[in-house]
């Protein structure tokens, strides 16, 4: 059983194809996480601001 480098597996259109996804993939995620720390930090500043409000 020969041993093959990683890099064979993304040889061609079709690991060209593969890689893209992947990359893509990574983005997107990496843009949700951040929309998601987005959302949380305007969900605590609304209830600080809140408790702001009704404290004066």
């Amino acid at each position: 059983m020969p041993v093959e480098a990683l890099s064979s597996n993304f040889a061609g259109p079709s690991g060209a194809l593969v890689m893209s996804f992947i990359a893509m993939s990574i983005v997107f995620l990496v843009i949700i996480g951040l929309m998601f720390v987005m959302v949380a930090t305007n969900r605590i500043v609304a209830i600080f601001d809140k408790k702001s409000s009704e404290a004066k």
